[in-house]
């Protein structure tokens, strides 16, 4: 299962959009083990989108898969939604599980959904998300 770990592993590190990693800028960050790899979860501040990045310790730290969670439904969390915020964040077995708050530019007020990350044999796969309460 995991195994938490800092999330400071590598200073080498790049984004999932390959810039370099501003650590001073983190403002939420969370990582666990998955069989060979570390999974880690990063935010920064300003950003409203939230990066996942699987690193092979066994090939000197290299980032082996990325995940930009940056959109829902087709639309961009930046230009698509009022506000977003990722709450109640853990990873489990099957992947980094969250609660996603999004409110709409529409006047339907905030949706609450749970969500999943799945990661498996070291890749990280879609967001899942199903509706659910406040």
């Amino acid at each position: 299962m995991t195994k938490i770990f800092p999330i400071l592993i590598t200073l080498l590190a790049m984004k999932a959009n390959g810039e370099p990693i501003d650590y001073s800028k983190i403002s939420e960050a969370k990582s666990a083990r998955f069989d060979k790899v570390i999974v880690r979860y990063f935010r920064q501040y300003g950003e409203v989108c939230a990066n996942l990045q699987t690193l092979d310790p066994g090939k000197n730290w290299q980032i082996t898969s990325t995940k930009h969670v940056c959109s829902l439904e087709g639309k961009s969390f930046e230009t698509e939604f009022a506000d977003i915020h990722f709450q109640n964040i853990y990873f489990a077995g099957d992947g980094l599980h969250f609660t996603l708050s999004t409110t709409p530019f529409e006047l339907i007020g905030e949706q609450i959904k749970n969500c999943i990350v799945p990661i498996k044999d070291g890749s990280i796969g879609q967001m899942a998300c199903r509706y659910g309460g406040k």
